[in-house]
């Protein structure tokens, strides 16, 4: 008989906690029920857990902070394993930094600049943690995880721990060398010396400018589609007279057309809809083809 994910959790020294939607993980406030959610405080226990899940048949997600995903309405029979848990660091070392996969990407730019290590103060203000950062390749402003990070560590299919050094060049837009079902747990970053003050005055540009752009305090998923190559999807949406554009309770930004935001009661149908409806109508009025960042779970 297949052990249950309740039995193997119990076995690894985690508690299988249910009564949980995905809505609770996700930075958009969507999602449906999740049988079983599971919390590793460590490299080890997730490894066991990876192995062990899968052994027994088990097929689990893993979540960071939730900003890129938008799940269905479920129910979802898969267990959520979470890593938020496995925040050991920052660890500085010289001019590396080496960070958990549960490390919030806010807390180690913070870190970097004040220890005068220039190089991330592009992630100011990215939602989410280091694992998932690093796994979509996430950036802003100009600069991406690809030109920082020089080495990972993860688990592979069969829970081994893998681990080495990675350049730039095995990263692509908003995508890396790391497939679905390897799980980041570590990251090591390459940074510059740089003068603490100097560093405040960028780190300060760069908040400023996200919340002139940005919905401050509005639930999202941040950018929702790619940018096409040498164009904007958030300048396409707004020339297509998209901003504002509601389906139920998720809407386009008024601040920026490549958020769509939680008005407080948005379904997960909701926020897809509006997806394909945003897609669809950028097709008509602009002639271009919108790929989805986010990662849509069902």
């Amino acid at each position: 008989m297949t052990e249950t994910v309740e039995q193997i959790a119990q076995r690894c020294g985690v508690v299988a906690e249910t009564g949980h939607t995905m809505a609770e993980f996700t930075t958009i406030g969507v999602g449906g029920p999740v049988a079983a959610v599971l919390r590793p405080s460590s490299i080890v226990t997730m490894g066991r857990l990876l192995a062990e899940l899968r052994k027994a048949g088990h097929h689990p997600r893993v979540i960071g902070g939730g900003a890129n995903v938008i799940p269905g309405t479920g129910p979802f029979t898969d267990p959520l394993i979470l890593t938020k848990g496995i925040k050991h660091g920052p660890l500085f070392e010289g001019s590396r930094v080496r960070a958990g996969c549960g490390v919030v990407v806010k807390l180690l730019v913070r870190k970097c600049v004040d220890r005068g290590l220039s190089g991330l103060e592009f992630a100011e203000g990215i939602p989410g943690t280091v694992g998932g950062t690093v796994y979509m390749n996430a950036g802003s402003y100009g600069g991406q995880m690809s030109d920082v990070v020089r080495e990972v560590s993860w688990f592979d299919q069969e829970g081994t721990l893998q681990s080495r050094e990675i350049a730039p060049e095995e990263f692509s837009y908003r995508r890396s060398p790391f497939s679905p079902g390897m799980v980041i747990v570590e990251a090591v970053f390459e940074l510059t010396p740089g003068d603490p003050a100097q560093l405040e005055v960028k780190l300060d540009e760069v908040s400023a400018r996200r919340l002139k752009s940005q919905p401050p305090g509005k639930r999202s998923a941040g950018c929702v589609f790619k940018n096409p190559p040498g164009d904007s999807a958030g300048r396409l949406i707004d020339v297509s007279g998209l901003k504002g554009l509601a389906v139920g309770g998720a809407s386009v930004s008024m601040e920026h057309g490549n958020f769509i935001v939680n008005r407080g009661d948005a379904t997960s149908a909701d926020v897809r809809r509006l997806i394909d409806l945003v897609k669809q109508k950028v097709k008509e009025k602009a002639g271009v083809m919108l790929e989805e960042e986010v990662i849509l779970w069902d």
